[in-house]
C-alpha cells in the first residue's frame, strides 16, 4: 500500500497560473526611470519559472485567487512585475544558480544520490507540514554555465511512496492547467511524466 500525503486543498488547474511559462523577449528589470524597453536586465524569453512557481505558493498561502488570463502578462504590466520581482527572490543572489551549476556538473550518479538522501526527505517533510516547496529541476550536465538555462523550477504538492519508488505531483509553470505531471524518483534515476530530461533534484524553499 502506498504511503501518501498532499497539501490540503491545492490543484495546479485551480491555484496555479493559467498561462505557460512563455514570455515576449524584452528585459525583465529596468535600470533606473529609463525605459526597460531600451536598457535592462535579463530576457523574459528565457523564462520566468521560478517567480511565476513562487508567485502561485504565495498567494496560495494568502487565499488570494488567480487571474483568469490564458495569456502571459506584458512586459511591465503589475502582475508581470510581481512574478519579476519573486524571480529574483527565487535565485537568492545567485546562489540558486550556483546551486543549479554545482548539481549539473557533479554528475548524474551524485545529483541522484542527492536527490534521493537530501532533497526527497526535505520534500517530504515540507508537505507533511502543509507547506509546497519549491524544487529545482536539474536538466543540464556538465560545467558550462549556459547549460544551465535547460534547468527549471516547479512547486511539489503530493507525493506517494510505494515499493522504494517516489512519486512527486508538481505544479509546472511550462504545462498550466495540469493536475497530472509528476516526478518519479527511484534507484534507476529521476523522471518527469511530460518527458523532459531530468537528472537530479533540488530544494529552492
Amino acid at each position: 500500500m502506498a504511503d501518501t500525503n498532499a497539501v490540503a486543498g491545492f490543484l495546479p488547474s485551480r491555484h496555479g497560473l493559467r498561462f505557460a511559462n512563455r514570455f515576449e523577449p524584452g528585459p525583465t528589470l529596468r535600470i533606473g526611470p529609463l525605459d526597460p524597453r531600451w536598457i535592462g536586465i535579463g530576457d523574459a524569453a528565457a523564462g520566468l519559472c521560478g517567480g511565476m512557481a513562487w508567485l502561485v505558493r504565495e498567494w496560495f498561502e494568502a487565499g488570494r485567487p488567480i487571474p483568469p488570463d490564458p495569456s502571459a502578462p506584458a512586459n511591465g504590466s503589475p502582475l508581470f512585475r510581481a512574478i519579476v520581482r519573486r524571480q529574483v527572490r527565487s535565485l537568492d543572489w545567485f546562489r540558486t544558480s550556483l546551486r543549479f551549476w554545482w548539481m549539473g556538473a557533479v554528475g548524474t550518479e551524485r545529483a541522484l544520490r542527492h536527490t534521493r538522501t537530501r532533497a526527497w526527505p526535505r520534500i517530504r517533510r515540507e508537505i507533511d507540514h502543509g507547506r509546497l516547496p519549491l524544487v529545482g529541476l536539474i536538466r543540464h550536465h556538465g560545467p558550462s554555465p549556459w547549460a544551465m538555462t535547460e534547468s527549471h523550477q516547479v512547486l511539489a504538492w503530493a507525493y506517494a511512496v510505494e515499493d522504494g519508488t517516489v512519486t512527486l505531483r508538481v505544479y509546472d509553470p511550462n504545462w498550466p492547467g495540469r493536475d497530472d505531471v509528476t516526478l518519479t524518483v527511484d534507484a534507476d534515476g529521476v523522471r518527469q511524466s511530460t518527458g523532459e530530461p531530468l537528472s537530479g533534484l533540488i530544494v529552492l524553499g
